[in-house]
């Protein structure tokens, strides 16, 4: 059950924790107490946890689900302009005075003196006792916050200011700047240390919205993967450097953690996947609490006061005078994926049905197509999802969890480690992979050949490997992993250029060229020669339907008979109070005499087309316009990696600046470059902390 205890800042601490059930919101810093008295009792302590939890749950409102989810071949936003400028995080184009960066950088340090203030508490308190469960378990959830937070910092700043005691007791506040491996090798020996003495899930009343033994574990895998992986260096001999990617000598010890504490979580043996994908983010959306199903820790906001989840997801909700005829209000559907990333889901995916959404919603519940696609919607979560809105004047502080990890990241990571480690995959690499597929293509009967057949024809080290990030690519849209395991495994700069292949040749086959590197993308993509020609779908034809959760007959003339509308369409759109859009053979190319064909059978036995609306333009129609100029969102939306201008030259960018031709005639290359340059995926010291450091902290990587 979702808790409900709302701690404020400012609230009495008398009463707080009278009632059974509510989010950690601000309470009482812990600064404002003497320590002996915060800490002289565990309902003191559990107090002091609260305020730990709530700024932890600062940065993951919004900056890392929406604001600093980079560009990927999954998660992407659009950019229009070809000006560099302070914050464009997203396309690796950011300064020193990026608004985003500055806030990260304050609201998770903040966070981590609240955990060295805990942490100090706990432990120079006169009620102190490691056999006392209820104090190491509340001690590990501080450990791990701090390794949560210090670990995002490491991932978006490199090296960074590091220290483990409060502000008050360091002798001097601007503390030095410590190698990125130095406090992962912390981190990971606090979490080892603590996780045994912590508690499991089961144990905790508030369940997965608190922090147990499984996560601890979890995260000490994920860690590990990030320690062990490659990441980009700082070159300190030359401050105008994009940098190098590197991993350690050691990088093979780390992978070994990673499986090892993914596999004690497997070991443990309380969670599983049961629920369906869909039913997961639709319990979330809900305040529905699944403790032994698939999260292992969801971040907790509460209803009307935290959280903008399902609010910059899912389908956008337009308003009028800033409401809604619906009791949910709008939605901003900021958070968006790649148009074409469709395209790269097997089509009996559940999870492509889910995930990518094509229409939106006039203020009185009306929808309407959208096309020229460079995003779609990510229909993971949605306010709409919700049984019970928040009124029809609302928009963000939708209250619903974010998870921080979940038993399919688990089970990932042990396979991607497991396969690093034994130069290839192990039995029990393959039986974590499948679990996760297997969830994907339980509705089609056909997991001999969706999941035990695929994963059999990737026998060798690298050909698993590809097929594991291939899944954490599937599962994970929209959770701000994807960019991170590119960058792990030193792919991002091929993806990347892919990614921009992609619009790219969408543009140019719309003036009959593109051919020269279609097939190179195809390839790649593990795609039908001719794909992107051939198979996309560009004049959709569609229907809106109530969704009433029942299932029409139909008949396809010609092709089938009798058959039934397929029921995941129904099922895999959660709100049954608006109608929706139904795609005949959605992300796949047909004929309008195709989609004719499918005809409702009435009662008196005549038919009629079931589908009879088409867009007025072709899908991907905006990418290159009629005076035959391509567009600025193909052009720019990666401007701070790879860039073309409006007709034909390509260019890298190194270090903010453009550099480099590729290629002066764009549509006469005929290969992609052996070697792809480091992308500066490193976010710069926020000036106002360069002006605070005094000289303590310097910029590289070109900043």
């Amino acid at each position: 059950m979702k808790l409900r205890n709302i701690l404020l800042a400012g609230v009495a601490v008398t009463g707080l924790m009278t009632t059974s059930c509510n989010d950690y919101l601000d309470v009482d810093s812990p600064s404002m107490f003497e320590y002996d008295y915060v800490y002289s009792t565990t309902y003191d302590m559990n107090l002091a946890l609260n305020g730990v939890y709530a700024k932890l749950m600062s940065p993951y409102s919004s900056l890392l689900v929406n604001n600093l989810i980079l560009n990927s071949d999954i998660d992407f936003a659009t950019f229009t302009s070809d000006t560099y400028g302070t914050g464009n995080s997203k396309r690796f184009d950011s300064t020193a005075e990026s608004a985003d960066a500055n806030n990260l950088w304050r609201q998770c340090y903040n966070g981590i003196e609240y955990c060295n203030m805990f942490i100090a508490g706990v432990e120079s308190s006169s009620i102190f006792d490691e056999e006392d469960a209820d104090i190491m378990q509340m001690l590990g959830e501080a450990y791990c916050i701090r390794a949560i937070l210090y670990h995002e910092l490491v991932w978006y700043f490199g090296d960074i200011p590091y220290s483990r005691v409060p502000a008050t007791k360091a002798d001097d506040v601007r503390f030095p700047v410590v190698d990125r491996h130095t406090i992962l090798d912390d981190m990971i020996a606090d979490v080892e240390a603590i996780a045994p003495k912590m508690k499991a899930t089961a144990e905790i009343s508030e369940g997965v919205e608190r922090i147990g033994r499984e996560l601890a574990y979890g995260l000490l895998a994920r860690m590990s993967l990030t320690a062990g992986g490659y990441t980009l260096e700082a070159d300190k001999n030359d401050k105008t450097s994009v940098g190098i990617m590197k991993r350690p000598d050691n990088y093979l010890d780390y992978y070994k953690k990673a499986e090892k504490y993914a596999g004690e979580v497997i070991a443990m043996n309380s969670h599983s996947l049961t629920k369906s994908f869909i039913d997961v983010f639709v319990d979330e959306c809900n305040n529905v609490i699944n403790n032994s199903d698939d999260p292992i820790f969801e971040i907790p906001f509460a209803k009307d006061n935290s959280g903008n989840i399902g609010y910059i997801h899912g389908p956008k909700f337009n308003t009028n005078d800033s409401q809604t005829n619906y009791s949910w209000g709008g939605t901003s559907s900021s958070v968006r994926l790649h148009g074409l990333a469709p395209y790269l889901f097997d089509p009996d995916d559940i999870r492509q049905k889910y995930l990518f959404g094509i229409w939106n919603y006039a203020y009185d519940g009306k929808p309407s197509f959208e096309s020229d696609s460079y995003t779609l919607y990510n229909n993971k979560w949605s306010k709409l999802w919700a049984k019970q809105g928040l009124g029809n004047t609302s928009a963000g502080s939708t209250g619903i969890n974010f998870p921080y990890m979940r038993y399919t990241d688990i089970l990932l990571m042990f396979a991607e480690a497991s396969n690093e480690v034994h130069n290839g995959p192990t039995p029990e690499a393959v039986a974590a992979l499948k679990q996760v597929r297997e969830r994907a293509f339980r509705h089609t009967g056909n997991t001999a050949d969706k999941v035990d057949a695929y994963i059999a024809n990737a026998s060798t080290k690298d050909a698993f490997l590809d097929i594991v990030l291939d899944e954490r690519k599937f599962e994970f849209a929209g959770e701000n992993l994807r960019w991170r395991d590119l960058v792990r495994n030193n792919i991002y700069g091929r993806e990347l250029y892919y990614t921009f292949l992609r619009h790219c040749l969408i543009a140019d086959q719309k003036i009959g060229q593109g051919d020269s590197y279609a097939d190179k993308l195809t390839e790649h993509d593990g795609l039908s020669e001719g794909f992107y020609s051939d198979q996309i779908m560009l004049y959709p034809y569609y229907r809106t339907l109530e969704n009433v959760g029942t299932v029409e007959t139909m008949r396809l003339d010609g092709v089938d008979s009798d058959v039934a509308v397929d029921p995941i369409k129904v099922s895999a759109f959660p709100n049954t109070q608006l109608q929706y859009v139904d795609v005949y053979k959605i992300w796949s190319k047909y004929t309008a005499d195709e989609a004719k064909k499918a005809k409702r059978v009435k009662a008196n036995g005549a038919t009629e087309n079931l589908y009879n609306l088409t867009i007025e333009n072709e899908m991907y129609n905006k990418h290159r316009s009629g005076d035959g100029y391509i567009s600025a969102e193909v052009c720019y939306s990666l401007l701070g990696y790879v860039y073309r201008d409006r007709n034909t030259e390509v260019e890298y960018i190194s270090n903010g600046h453009r550099t480099g031709v590729i290629n002066s005639d764009f549509t006469a290359i005929t290969d992609v470059p052996a070697e792809f340059p480091p992308v500066r995926y490193i976010l710069p010291y926020p000036a106002a902390a360069i002006r605070d450091g005094a000289g303590v902290y310097v910029n590289y990587y070109g900043y």
